[in-house]
Parts: C-alpha cells; sequence; structure tokens
C-alpha cells in the first residue's frame, strides 16, 4: 500500500466501532502518531446525535489527539446553510428530524426547533421515534409552508450504541424527496463542498489524499469523484468484500483493509 501524506477519515465505524464511541482497537496510537511521522490528518463526520462540540469533546476523552480546526461535520454545514437560505432571510425555525442534542445546537444558534409545518425548513438525522405523523407534517411543511429540505447525510445504515445495524437518515431523506418532488441540500459526506472545504489549506494534489471510511458507498465514491485515492475499512456496518461488486468498477476503493491501523504512518 502506497503511504499518503494527508489522511481524510470518518470517525464512526473507522477511528470508533459504534454509537459509544469505543475507539477501534489499537486507533488511538495509530491516529496519535500520524503527526509525529509527518502525516496530516483531519477527521470528517455525517454524526448526526452529538452537537459538534460534544463529539470533539468525546473523542478527545477517548484520547484522540487533534485540533478543533480538523474537525468537520455535518452539523456545522447544515447550521450555516439554513442561516443564509435566501427564500426565507434565514431560516428562524427549523422541523428536525434528530435527537434533542440536535435540537439545543441549533437552538442555541438562533434556529427554533418546531413540531409544526409552519416553519422556515426541515432537517432530516438520525430519528429513531420518527413517526408516519412527523413524515406528514415534513411533508406540510415543504409543500404548503415552502420549507426548505435539508438533509445531513445520504448513509443507509450505521451501528448503534447497541452493536446493532441500524437504518440512517438518508431513506427518510429519500422518502421525503419522492413524496414533496423536491431535491434536499445535502450537508455531509458525499457532497463534494463538504470534501472541498475538509481540504482548505492543504497545497497538494487530491490524489495525494486517502479518504478513509467504512462505507463505500456514499463517503468513498464522493472521495472518487473529486479525485482523491479511497480506503475501505471493514470496522463499520459494511464488512463483506463483495458488496464491491455493486459498484461501478471506476469508483472501487483504491484499498481494503482490516483497520485504520493496517495503514501505514
Amino acid at each position: 500500500m502506497q503511504k499518503h501524506s494527508h489522511l481524510l477519515l470518518d470517525i464512526e465505524g473507522t477511528i470508533v466501532l459504534d454509537k459509544r464511541y469505543t475507539p477501534v482497537p489499537g486507533s488511538v496510537r495509530w491516529f496519535n502518531s500520524l503527526a509525529k511521522k509527518g502525516v496530516k490528518a483531519r477527521l470528517v463526520t455525517n454524526n448526526t446525535t452529538e452537537s459538534p462540540d460534544h463529539l470533539y469533546d468525546i473523542l478527545r476523552k477517548r484520547g484522540f489527539k487533534f485540533a478543533r480546526d480538523d474537525f468537520f461535520t455535518c452539523l456545522t454545514v447544515a447550521l450555516a446553510r439554513m442561516k443564509r437560505n435566501p427564500a426565507k432571510g434565514g431560516a428562524k425555525s427549523c422541523l428536525v428530524f434528530g435527537k434533542q442534542a440536535v435540537k439545543k445546537y441549533l437552538r442555541q444558534n438562533g434556529i427554533k426547533p418546531m413540531d409544526s409545518k409552519n416553519v422556515d425548513a426541515v432537517l432530516i438525522g438520525h430519528d429513531p421515534t420518527v413517526t408516519y405523523k412527523k413524515l406528514n407534517t415534513a411533508v406540510g411543511a415543504i409543500i404548503e409552508n415552502g420549507a426548505k429540505l435539508y438533509t445531513l447525510h445520504r448513509n443507509r445504515r450505521f451501528v448503534d450504541e447497541n452493536r446493532e445495524i441500524v437504518m440512517s437518515s438518508g431513506p427518510i431523506a429519500k422518502a421525503l424527496e419522492n413524496a414533496c418532488l423536491v431535491r434536499a441540500s445535502l450537508c455531509g459526506k458525499p457532497d463534494r463542498r463538504f470534501y472541498l472545504s475538509s481540504i482548505k489549506g492543504w497545497d497538494v494534489e487530491r490524489s495525494e489524499i486517502l479518504m478513509v471510511s467504512d462505507d463505500p458507498f456514499a463517503d468513498l465514491i464522493g472521495a472518487k469523484k473529486i479525485g482523491m485515492k479511497t480506503c475501505w475499512v471493514l470496522t463499520g456496518s459494511q464488512k463483506d468484500r463483495n458488496v464491491v461488486k455493486k459498484i461501478a468498477k471506476k469508483y472501487h476503493p483504491d484499498y481494503i483493509l482490516d483497520s485504520v491501523t493496517d495503514i501505514p504512518g
């Protein structure tokens, strides 16, 4: 495997195993050794269950050493986009599919979460309490009130705190897009704008950057499309190597490894 001097690292399923943020065995020591070897690494996450500040603190407490500027989340992107929504003069209210930590983060930053169709925006994150009634409220907000639809990501599934594979936000976003005949604004991976903002300041060719994730579909295909090298690790919800057969050959991962710790520093 070629050594890369710049790494973009997914978090859940890649450097931690689950929603308890249990580190992948050996990942803390491996990650913290990168800087000493001259390797630059940044963390990029589609996490929709914690506020960015809380997740940063969790990872630091688990032993990962990194600067706040080397940490990029879909939620910070979503907040910025909703605030500059030109049709509404900046969203002031939002119907949120997500946990209390997400709602609290929005509230603290000037956007009021409301369980109503009379909102400026609809934000899709992981919501284990989603109901048909709430989906219908979202449809009313979009069609009747002109609310803008945002999705934090399009991931299909993930491993929860009980180490069970559960449905993620992507299918919910797809259902609302289909019902309302709209396209959601994608705020996280694999949106090219998310990737480009996360590598800002790195004066290297994109082909010299390695994107590492447990998701060979959304995450790695998105990185491939803008010219990065990609590495699929088998520590997350996707463990069957044969799934690459479902991916166009030009988007196949450059590397498939058992663990992130197998990447040379």
